[in-house]
């Protein structure tokens, strides 16, 4: 799998889409979202409606990948969302959409209902394997199930993030559109059934990945800031701030703003931080 340079994939389906902003996505967040459909043609058709949402791309069950909007296009996915006290999530990311159908509830008669509460047939939930029972406060205190993914359509979402990750080193996290929607609070995608960590280790694990040098960290405060991103607009970390004398690795810089990572308690913890106040370990 490779991007060629217009930011469209090589030999993977493409159905443009007309609702995207042109060009000036520097890329930097990968939003993983489900459909709440139960094939991909759904999707596609309302992508393709002018004056409506988008998303880049569009994975079946299958493990399909149809690409609607150009990686270097912004398009219509994440809503009034926030990512790290940022928002207009739109000018910034990639939308994955994948095909799932969101969360059910069981009917009087054993079968399943729909999020609308309409009954589903057997036969559209026949390329989910099985469901999971989880709560989710934003839909409600009732029971809720959620679809699993097949793995077929993980492996494409896997192969198509770490191209992604490959490609555009300016990506720095993966997440939830239930992460970022945190005006709202309607959206629950990609839902607890989706194996989010799955995804998230691939940032760590970049086949591009360059090795980390040793800084310390020398402030007139005594304390760094560690932020979401590369600039004092987004939110500073539970986990700093990073007193004096105490060592990082940095992974990335951009412009003044150095990505490195800090070991706590065996966890590897990222964020951002002002590169004035940090200098390299002899």
């Amino acid at each position: 799998m490779r991007f060629k340079n217009n930011g469209w994939l090589e030999d993977s389906p493409q159905v443009p889409s007309p609702n995207f902003y042109s060009g000036n996505n520097p890329r930097e967040v990968i939003v993983m979202h489900y459909t709440a459909s139960y094939n991909a043609q759904s999707a596609i058709d309302a992508f393709k409606k002018r004056g409506g949402a988008s998303a880049h791309f569009v994975v079946e069950t299958d493990g399909t990948i149809t690409q609607m909007v150009s990686t270097a296009d912004r398009a219509f996915h994440a809503g009034p969302a926030v990512y790290h006290g940022r928002s207009g999530v739109n000018h910034f990311s990639i939308g994955i959409e994948i095909v799932n159908p969101g969360y059910h509830f069981k009917a009087a008669d054993g079968g399943w209902l729909n999020w609308n509460r309409k009954p589903v047939s057997a036969a559209k939930l026949a390329p989910f394997p099985g469901m999971i029972e989880a709560q989710d406060p934003w839909v409600g205190s009732a029971r809720q199930y959620w679809p699993l993914f097949p793995e077929d359509q993980l492996k494409a979402v896997e192969t198509l993030t770490k191209t992604l990750l490959k490609t555009y080193r300016t990506l720095v996290d993966i997440v939830g559109h239930r992460d970022i929607d945190t005006v709202r609070r309607w959206k629950v995608d990609p839902g607890p059934a989706f194996p989010m960590m799955r995804f998230r280790r691939l940032i760590d694990h970049r086949d591009d990945a360059v090795t980390p040098v040793t800084y310390v960290v020398e402030t007139t405060g005594g304390k760094l800031n560690v932020r979401g991103g590369p600039g004092t607009s987004f939110d500073t970390l539970d986990w700093g701030p990073i007193g004096n004398g105490q060592q990082v690795e940095r992974l990335e810089a951009r412009g003044d703003w150095y990505l490195i990572r800090r070991w706590i308690d065996g966890v590897a913890c990222q964020g951002w931080v002002y590169a004035a106040y940090l200098s390299p370990v002899p």
